[in-house]
This record gives structure tokens, sequence and C-alpha cells, in this order.
């Protein structure tokens, strides 16, 4: 009872009458004004199998998910989109919004902010329940992934409702939050890996966007462009700025952004690389998000029990990377202690971001900027790059770069 009080409560709390749609000049007037440019990863900390183990309070780890937001620092990184998960909401909602207050605290901190991700239900075979996690299955990709909302809920239109305390109380608490980049309110609706569609989710879809809009949020509403499905006209009738995932080679991608272009809003690639034959990595798809203008986010950070770096034919019958893993990772970006899974990886980002590296100062002395404040002898220089995952590079007095060196 206590609980249904407080949900009637958070929605008469909120204002009568709903923000409109951004018009893209409005989409326009927010995506210029993100500097620097749009560009991080996703984020679940490496001891998290799921959004569960990850949101729980037995188990939410701020100390680790600070320290891992702080390998994204050190590349660039502006934003991490982070899954969220109904289930604990429903269990504490104080609690839940102060474990995402602890995560945008240390967002903050690192110059970085948050794109957050309500429901994503491509499997459905699937009812996560509270508590203790399932152990991952070895060398299986998300082998234990929370989709959300419960298959019971999503199925039955008539429950939707349920789900309405959530997203308005969420998004109402932080609609005027600096520290949340944006709101990407269902994943890949209608996606389920296989020719079965579930209509609930176009019913539910349109619905989590009202209720989003209900909250007023100063942040733009989005969900991930799902093509030659019911759910395009859905998406791009409520999205302020257009999302896409994209894991393909060079010309395909270019081919999607050419695609997204036609709304005339502002893009942001949510999710993208995976290194292998599908040939989607940094150093071939970055740069062209960056000749487009789009805004790019990788899929994995910290290699951990979700496993990422096992490719998607991890679960196909027969196929088994336990004793023969795949010559490269899949996904994911860093190892544990903070160290790159390719040098040449990290390099890349941090020229793509504009990170400075170091600078020429009058009395010729270098430093890594990201690294030192104040000038350093070029040995010390050379160490500090190194460890940085940097080039030395000269900066005039304007902190402009000039060429490597």
């Amino acid at each position: 009872m206590t609980f249904y009080l407080y949900a009637l409560l958070i929605l008469f709390s909120q204002q009568l009458s709903a923000r409109d749609i951004w018009t893209p000049e409005q989409a326009w007037t927010w995506f210029n004004a993100q500097k620097p440019y749009i560009m991080g990863t996703e984020l679940t900390v490496s001891s998290a199998a799921n959004q569960l183990e990850m949101w729980q309070a037995e188990t939410f780890d701020a100390d680790l998910i600070d320290k891992e937001i702080s390998y994204g620092s050190k590349l660039g990184f502006t934003v991490f989109r982070i899954f969220l998960h109904d289930l604990v909401y429903f269990k504490d909602p104080t609690g839940f919004k102060s474990r995402m207050n602890t995560v945008l605290n240390s967002l903050e901190k690192y110059g970085m902010k948050a794109l957050f991700v309500f429901f994503d239900s491509e499997n459905p075979d699937t009812n996560p329940t509270l508590g203790q996690q399932p152990k991952p299955l070895p060398a299986k990709c998300d082998s234990v992934y929370a989709y959300t909302p419960n298959m019971t809920i999503l199925n039955d239109p008539s429950k939707h409702e349920i789900l309405k305390p959530y997203i308005i109380d969420v998004v109402g608490t932080f609609a005027n939050d600096s520290r949340v980049l944006a709101w990407d309110v269902y994943n890949e609706p209608g996606f389920s890996g296989s020719d079965n569609r579930n209509p609930a989710q176009d019913i539910l879809l349109q619905l989590v966007f009202e209720w989003a809009r209900s909250a007023n949020p100063t942040q733009p509403l989005t969900s991930p462009v799902m093509f030659n499905t019911p759910a395009l006209p859905i998406q791009t009738n409520n999205s302020d700025v257009i999302s896409v995932h994209i894991y393909t080679d060079v010309a395909k991608f270019e081919k999607l952004i050419k695609t997204c272009q036609q709304y005339q809003r502002p893009i942001i690639v949510t999710e993208f690389l995976a290194r292998g034959p599908i040939s989607s990595y940094f150093s071939n798809i970055l740069p062209l998000g960056k000749q487009y203008n789009v805004g790019m986010i990788a899929w994995g950070h910290v290699v951990g029990k979700t496993e990422w770096n096992m490719p998607w034919d991890s679960w196909n019958k027969g196929v088994s990377y336990v004793e023969y893993p795949p010559t490269v990772w899949f996904q994911d970006i860093f190892r544990q202690d903070g160290e790159p899974y390719l040098r040449e990886e990290a390099q890349i980002v941090k020229r793509l971001n504009g990170c400075p590296l170091g600078y020429h100062s009058k009395v010729n002395n270098w430093t890594c900027y990201n690294a030192y404040d104040t000038p350093k002898s070029w040995a010390d220089v050379q160490a500090a790059c190194q460890s940085d995952w940097s080039y030395p590079v000269t900066i005039n007095n304007a902190f402009e770069n000039s060429d490597v060196k």
C-alpha cells in the first residue's frame, strides 16, 4: 500500500501537460551545445553480469564504478550509456534513485554525462528476478542479461500502466539535471533475434515516450530506430534526436547514416564496435562518425562478467570458446586493471576526441597534458604519455594541437 500511495503522489505531482516533441531546430541547438564531442561507451561495471547485479543495493559497487568511469576519462569520453531496471526501482524507489545519483556524481567528477536506458526486451523467453543472479556461463556473451520489463507485463497491454510511475518518477527526478545527457526510452523494440515480433512492444514504446515527456525533461528523448518494423514511425515521430545501432563495415555505415539524415535531426550512434568479420572498429568507424557529425557510443567498456569480448555466435550450438578463445575481442575496450585491450585503439580515440596530449612551452619543455599541469622534461613526458596511451605533441600557447612529433 505504501508504494501505491507513493506512486499516486508522483503522478499527481507532475505538470498536467507534457512538453512538446522538440522541433529539429531545438534538437540541433541542443546537439551543437554538447561540447566536446559526444563519444563514449556502454557502462556495466565489470563485477556485474547484468543490470540487476549492477543496481541492487547488495551488489552495487560505487568504488568500482567510479574507477571504471575514470578509465573512460583518459580517452576523452563524454558520455556513458547505462541500462536501468524496473525491478530494482519498484523494490526501493528512493534507494534506486540514490544509487543513480551516486553514478552521476562520479560521471560529473570526470566531466561526463549519462544516457540512461529504461527498457530492453529483445529476448521473449527471459523473466529475470531480484536477488542473487545466476552465474554467467563460461565464454558466452551476455548469458544472464536481465531484459526488462517482465514478459508477463509486456505481453499484456492492460498491465503496462504498472510501469508508468517508474518512468515518470525517474525522469521527473532528473528532468533538469545537467549530468544526464539524454533518455533512451526503449532499446531495440521489436528485435528478438528471430522473426517473431511482439506487437505489445510497440504499444509500450508509444506509452513510454508519452510518460517520459509528461515529466517535462530538459534532455532529449530517443529510441534506436528499427528499420522495416512497425516501431520505426513511433520512434521517428517521438524522438527528439535520432539514435541508431550500426554494426557494419564502412560502406553500410555510411548508407545507414544517410538514411537517418532524412529526419533532419541530430544523430547519435548509440551502439557500434564489433571486431572481427563484421569489421566495425574504432579505426574505421569512429572517423566516419566525426566526418558525418554524429555522436558515437561503442558497446562494451571493461571486460567482465557480461563477457562482451565473446562474439554473438558464442551462443550457437557447436561453438565453444572455452578452450580456444577468439583471436580478437569482439567488444569491450579495457582490461580490468585499466589497460586498454589495444593501445592503438586508445590512441585513435584520444586523437579523435580532441584530447590535448602535450604542449611545448616557451622554454622548450614538454608535458603530457593529460598527466601533468606543469611542464616536464622530455624523458618525463615520454614516460607520462606511455602510461596514458598518448603521443607527445606540441601545443602552442593557445593550447591548440600541432602535429604529432
